[in-house]
């Protein structure tokens, strides 16, 4: 279902915003008041279009756009600039950028002192949401093609439980214990209870002192940990709040697959 996410903690905007869209707009709209209100949103349901006052901070608009980008399904989410709302002559450009090449673009803010004209702004959102839906059933159609061609079945459901493979005794994905459902040299897919945090969704600084980690304890070897990345999150929709999460190593990591077992390298 097509629908708009607004990101406006003002209230009386939110009103403005909503009133001048009911004219427009057929889709539902939903108004998060917070970041984790939008971001629970998001894990319920991908927007068409999300709408982010010009005034956002840079790490909350970083990390809703990072976020994004790694949720297979929201590769056809455009992002506005929300400007704030008056009745005047003035039109605005709203930027806009589709998440998936985000890192091409150049993020850009809003310098005007005067208000948009919230009719002229809904139009052009009408604009904007009629491009992502467009979007979004190409990449549908696309995937729905794929899905008939000879793909490996991926696996959705743990290879072994934790307590019945010798070799690796518990995983934690930061602080967190994670269910592991496969792994190879290159990375992991695991299940957490926990959304990923900014810093697992950036390629660190190999010389921070934090990086994101991933923490095997394997038998008789003790502990490997493994930096990398989130490159790839789907929220499950279940009872209790799960992610599936791709986390892929770093060139640095070192680890073989012998018939035997997983073994770390030069140990």
């Amino acid at each position: 279902m097509s629908w708009l996410l607004v990101v406006q903690p003002d209230s009386v905007q939110a009103d403005t915003l909503l009133h001048a869209l009911r004219a427009y707009v057929s889709q539902k709209v939903i108004v998060a008041h917070s970041l984790e209100d939008a971001l629970s949103s998001i894990d319920h349901s991908i927007p068409d279009v999300l709408l982010l006052p010009t005034l956002t901070p840079a790490a909350t608009e970083e990390y809703l756009i990072a976020y994004l980008g790694t949720i297979p399904a929201a590769r056809h989410v455009q992002i506005l600039g929300l400007p704030h709302l008056e009745q005047c002559q003035n039109s605005v450009q709203p930027r806009a950028r589709s998440v998936w090449h985000w890192r091409w673009w150049q993020r850009t803010r809003s310098t005007g002192t005067c208000g948009c004209d919230s009719g002229i702004f809904t139009k052009d959102v009408v604009t904007y949401l009629a491009g992502a839906s467009a979007l979004r059933e190409q990449n549908e159609l696309y995937n729905a093609h794929a899905a008939l061609r000879e793909m490996p079945e991926r696996r959705s459901q743990p290879r072994f439980a934790n307590g019945e493979v010798p070799w690796i005794s518990l995983v934690r994905f930061g602080s967190e214990r994670a269910a592991l459902i496969n792994i190879s040299s290159g990375g992991a897919l695991l299940r957490i209870h926990t959304r990923p945090t900014y810093r697992f969704l950036t390629r660190s600084d190999s010389t921070a002192r934090e990086r994101p980690s991933l923490t095997l304890e394997m038998e008789p070897y003790g502990e490997v940990h493994a930096n990398g990345r989130v490159i790839r999150c789907v929220p499950l929709n279940t009872t209790a709040q799960e992610y599936e999460i791709a986390f892929s190593f770093d060139d640095s990591v070192g680890l073989h697959l012998p018939a035997s077992g997983l073994v770390p390298v030069n140990r």
